[in-house]
């Protein structure tokens, strides 16, 4: 029998509920601690358990004003502040629907979502988010669109007639009309397991961004398994800056309000680091953070006098082999020592000084990560999940086992099987009630209610789930050998100087990539007179030792920097778009094939 996670399950099964109970066990808790990127110098907003359930309330008592009842939907086109969950948390009291998009997109983008959504309310955070919807609010409003809310007045912006507007504060603020505490509860009561909790779009990255429907059982359950793999108590405080058009940022918001704990919410990623100097006890995060830290340490490592620079490597990797591998060797648990005084002593401070456990999902992180962290005794702690699932399907856990670039093991609210391809299918209470269009359900489920989730997987021989990439970018070659591209990516970007990978190769004799490289390393080439295709190639396939050699690149196309500094190959969630991509590189392609 295969471990599955410890479920502690929380009394209330909707958040609504979760929410009262919070703010009924202990009020004056702090809740919420805002770093306002328009107020940087401004002391930090604080909101306790009471004070945000009596700021839904009166957002539901706003959006019940404008009509906004069962099955209605609201639009949120806004980076985080507390006012976006405010207004969700007001719209699921009335058993309306929240949509969120990525505050990141395009215009073009937004309005195709809007028009599909047909919200009753929008949601923005001032006039430049405001530009992106204006042009089809005449559409918007036929359609049922009844008033735009926006964090900064919208003085001298066109709107349609008939449109209401209001800010924030006259939707959320101390002088909005307000519903008496009595009635929030009653509303949180009269909710069911089956109301909305939220409606997200997929990343899109091959196609029309998907509507994802997902129930307030979802989302519970999601932080049942949540509330024993991390750890976290009512004594922590969690640095909060994932976006909430991402699901997980939803599951580690959930999580707080459920267990009463603290959270620093930070809008933009630039303010991470004021948010770091307050001290949080956790942080949740995508891997590229993670990767920005490690790799900003292997920097300032790479610059110091040679005999130290080689000291404090070997000390590091003396201490994984301790931490992670449980080596009992006394030079190794020496040196170890030597790794906590020499990296790990700044790292704990770049972090804060009280963190005392990582936590990663929305993508893959890599062996390289997990144990640079795990080796100065940090926990890393890796979860799997996706918006159709509510952001939990397995987890490694803080209080115990686990291993690297594994998913860790299965929630108990999912049934699971392996389709003969290896791909994983599920089917229990946290999978998604379907798409906004019924023609996006077509194939997503088996003949008997299996949710596809499109991701090749297997369980270890401990049980860990492992997934080995995405069905839909599975690569057959010419040849008839067929791989999968998001594991051999991840080792190579786990190799210095490169920051990121992608595969090509479908329909070709061998597999060629375009890495992502250090400018810094790239001008060390350049001045050398030295081609860095040619120059890079052996350690892309030393990075690869463990692949088949059909699995190693051929060829290489390099691109200077990050992916990150690219912004138009990248999805909100940080994922490189392979179309956008293809055509950043052109013709190239076929002339690294058309040399072979």
């Amino acid at each position: 029998m295969h471990p599955r996670l410890d479920i502690r399950r929380f009394p209330e099964r909707t958040l609504p509920r979760l929410m009262a109970a919070s703010a009924r066990n202990h009020p004056d808790r702090p809740f919420l601690r805002f770093l306002d990127p328009a107020r940087p110098d401004a002391p930090l907003r604080v909101l306790d358990f009471a004070a945000f359930a009596r700021g839904a309330g009166r957002a539901a008592a706003f959006l019940r004003t404008v009509g906004v009842g069962p099955g209605d939907r609201v639009l949120l086109l806004a980076e985080n502040a507390p006012e976006w969950q405010l207004l969700a948390f007001g719209a699921q009291l009335l058993r309306a629907e929240p949509a969120a998009l990525f505050a990141s997109l395009g215009a073009d983008q937004v309005q195709a979502i809007a028009r599909r959504v047909k919200p009753r309310v929008a949601v923005v955070s001032g006039p430049a988010q405001w530009a992106k919807l204006a042009p089809v609010a005449p559409a918007l409003a036929a359609q049922g669109l009844a008033a735009v809310i926006s964090g900064d007045p919208l003085d001298g912006v066109s709107l349609p007639a008939g449109l209401w507007s209001a800010t924030y504060g006259e939707a959320t603020g101390e002088g909005a009309p307000a519903l008496e505490p009595a009635e929030v509860e009653a509303l949180a009561r009269a909710g069911t397991e089956d109301d909305p909790f939220l409606l997200l779009f997929t990343s899109g990255t091959t196609g029309r961004p998907k509507g994802v429907r997902i129930a307030q059982r979802a989302i519970v359950h999601a932080i049942d398994g949540g509330n024993s793999s991390v750890g976290t108590t009512a004594q922590d405080t969690g640095l909060h800056f994932l976006p909430f058009a991402h699901v997980a940022g939803h599951d580690h918001f959930a999580l707080a309000l459920a267990q009463g704990h603290e959270l620093l919410m930070v809008a933009r990623r630039e303010d991470i680091e004021r948010g770091l100097a307050l001290g949080p006890t956790y942080l949740f995060s995508v891997p590229l953070v993670y990767d920005r830290i490690r790799s900003a340490v292997e920097e300032k490592l790479a610059h110091l006098p040679g005999p130290l620079s080689a000291l404090a490597r070997g000390a590091l990797g003396a201490a994984a082999r301790v931490r992670v591998d449980g080596s009992r060797r006394l030079r190794d648990r020496a040196l170890t020592r030597v790794a906590d005084r020499l990296v790990g002593k700044a790292v704990r401070a770049k972090l804060g000084g009280r963190v005392r456990g990582l936590f990663s999902g929305g993508a893959p992180a890599s062996a390289a990560l997990f144990r640079f962290f795990e080796s100065l005794g940090i926990p890393f702690v890796e979860l799997y999940g996706m918006s159709e699932t509510a952001g939990l399907i397995s987890s490694n856990l803080f209080a115990g086992v686990r291993r690297a670039t594994s998913a860790g093991v299965l929630t108990p609210d999912h049934e699971v099987r392996f389709a003969p391809d290896g791909e994983l299918e599920l089917r229990g209470p946290l999978v998604f009630r379907g798409y906004l269009e019924p023609e996006d359900d077509e194939g997503a489920f088996t003949a008997d209610g299996f949710f596809r989730t499109g991701d090749l997987a297997r369980l270890d021989d401990e049980g860990f789930l492992r997934v080995e990439g995405r069905k839909k970018h599975l690569l057959v070659l010419s040849t008839g050998k067929k791989l999968s591209p998001e594991p051999i990516e991840q080792a190579i970007a786990a190799a210095a100087p490169f920051q990121g990978a992608v595969l090509l190769g479908e329909g070709r004799p061998f597999v060629s990539a375009a890495v992502f490289v250090a400018k810094e390393e790239l001008s060390r080439l350049a001045a050398a007179g030295k081609d860095a295709a040619a120059e890079l190639l052996p350690r892309v396939q030393a990075a690869l030792a463990a692949f088949s050699d059909f699995e190693k690149p051929k060829r290489l196309l390099v691109i200077p920097g990050a992916p990150a500094d690219h912004p138009g190959l990248m999805t909100p969630t940080l994922k490189v778009k392979r179309d956008a991509l293809l055509a950043l590189l052109g013709g190239s392609v076929a002339e690294i094939y058309g040399a072979a």
